[in-house]
């Protein structure tokens, strides 16, 4: 089975195409990013004045323990005071009681208060992170030509030919899974595929199957930019979208960690 070759052209090919879609990042995508980040920004003041209300509330609520504790501690002196008639057995029970029974009010009281904290401000960052990503995809949509689509295709068969050439322990498996059968690449692309694009796609997963491969092509603007490809157990992902998912994954991941070291 041949594979294709990387030649000079091609790598400053693909150093152009990247340098001027980091330029179309640049000009287009953080500008429209940093308007929706300010419209987040009065969205965020709303937050945190929704958060000082129930600060507000929770500390009402403190204030509310704290008077109760205060009645509590009168009626244990109380308590000493009879107490001390006692045996001293009962008096230290009592004592214990009463002493266990202010703590058990104040954990619950600041227990309640700092889980309402952390769930309106995890809400608030899987929001923000959650926009952020949204609103870059739809602008890259947008900007998308039919030339970014169709580096795009090239980047995700480059790849899988790769992968003949680095892993074919992986591919003699893939091929032993397949049987007899002919198999079929279910393709989901943002943008419709030329007849070119159908083709290469064609032989390239041909050539992984080593043998026919019927196409299954759906269309899914969502992608943004790009296609995914499901052959077998062979899943190859190389748009737009599925990009902004792996990095929302990994901002969560990030946030949470930085959340727990705090």
């Amino acid at each position: 089975m041949d594979f294709l070759e990387l030649n000079l052209q091609t790598i400053l090919f693909e150093i152009l195409n990247f340098l001027v879609l980091a330029w179309l990042l640049n000009t287009f995508v953080f500008k429209r990013i940093m308007q929706s980040v300010r419209q987040r920004a009065a969205e965020k003041e709303a937050l945190i004045q929704d958060l000082e209300a129930q600060r507000q509330a929770a500390a009402a609520a403190r204030a509310e323990i704290e008077a109760r504790l205060a009645n509590v501690e009168t009626e244990a002196r109380a308590l000493m005071v009879e107490a001390r008639e006692s045996s001293g057995a009962e008096r230290q029970a009592l004592l214990r009681e009463t002493q266990m029974e202010v703590e058990r009010v104040l954990a619950e009281a600041y227990v309640d208060a700092y889980r309402i904290r952390q769930q309106a401000l995890e809400e608030f960052r899987e929001e923000l992170v959650h926009t952020i990503l949204h609103i870059s995809g739809s602008v890259i949509s947008q900007l998308a030509t039919d030339e970014m689509q169709a580096r795009m295709v090239k980047q995700l068969t480059d790849r899988i030919w790769e992968m003949g050439r680095s892993e074919m322990p992986r591919v003699e498996s893939f091929r032993r899974s397949l049987g007899e059968r002919t198999p079929t690449a279910y393709i989901t692309t943002a943008h419709p595929l030329s007849s070119e694009q159908q083709g290469l796609l064609a032989r390239t997963f041909a050539a992984l199957a080593d043998r026919n491969v019927n196409l299954e092509i759906r269309v899914d603007p969502q992608l943004a930019v790009g296609l995914q490809v499901r052959l077998g157990d062979v899943i190859v992902d190389n748009s737009v979208a599925g990009q902004l998912e792996a990095l929302r994954e990994q901002v969560e991941k990030t946030l949470q960690e930085h959340v727990a070291d705090e």
